[in-house]
């Protein structure tokens, strides 16, 4: 039986359309298979058959994805994960060192808090001290409104005494001096004369 024409036909598998040329369907007739129902590239895929990656060293079937080197590829990515890890472990350091001088800053202001805690202390002493200091201030002051008048009268008291002192002191000067000028004119005998005659009103 003898292809005129090309046919159209539907792929039963990815429901497209494909073409038979004549050419093929008179190969499918040569070797005795049936027309395919299925497009070059459903029977393509079909045909492959996808085999897993396999470790050459362990024989280990690899993850589908996985990535594959050649030996200069592989050196350079253990190269590159060499470089990549001393970078990380640096930053670790690093990170560490900024820890520590963190924790080192966080002792030291902990201890200058404490000293200002103290400081503080001390400062609220000093105000409470000085605070009753001021009070004790108020009350002798409001005390002395009547407190000055009682010490305003013993001063003017004190200001009489002395006045009072001094008039005395005057005065016992005066009769000593009059005195001493009595004796002054008076001869020696007759102080003795008065002295006897003073003695004889006493025994008498």
């Amino acid at each position: 039986m003898v292809r005129e024409a090309d046919i159209q036909l539907v792929c039963r598998q990815c429901g497209k359309g494909f073409v038979l040329t004549k050419a093929e369907q008179e190969f499918y007739e040569l070797k005795g298979f049936n027309l395919p129902t299925r497009c070059k590239e459903c029977r393509a895929s079909k045909q492959v058959k996808v085999q897993p990656l396999v470790c050459s060293q362990c024989g280990t079937e690899l993850d589908k994805g996985t990535s594959i080197y050649c030996a200069n590829c592989l050196q350079t990515a253990h190269f590159e994960l060499e470089k990549e890890s001393k970078q990380v472990k640096m930053a670790i350091s690093a990170a560490r060192s900024k820890l520590e001088a963190s924790e080192s800053q966080k002792a030291e202001l902990t201890e200058l808090l404490r000293q200002k805690e103290q400081e503080l202390v001390a400062l609220e002493e000093k105000v409470q001290s000085l605070t009753e200091d001021l009070d004790k201030a108020q009350q002798f002051y409001a005390a002395s409104g009547w407190l000055q008048p009682v010490l305003n009268d013993i001063g003017k008291r004190l200001e009489e005494l002395e006045r009072a002192q001094l008039d005395i002191t005057q005065k016992v000067l005066r009769t000593i001096r009059v005195m001493q000028e009595r004796y002054d004119t008076l001869g020696l005998m007759d102080v003795v004369k008065r002295n006897l005659r003073q003695s004889i009103k006493e025994e008498a």
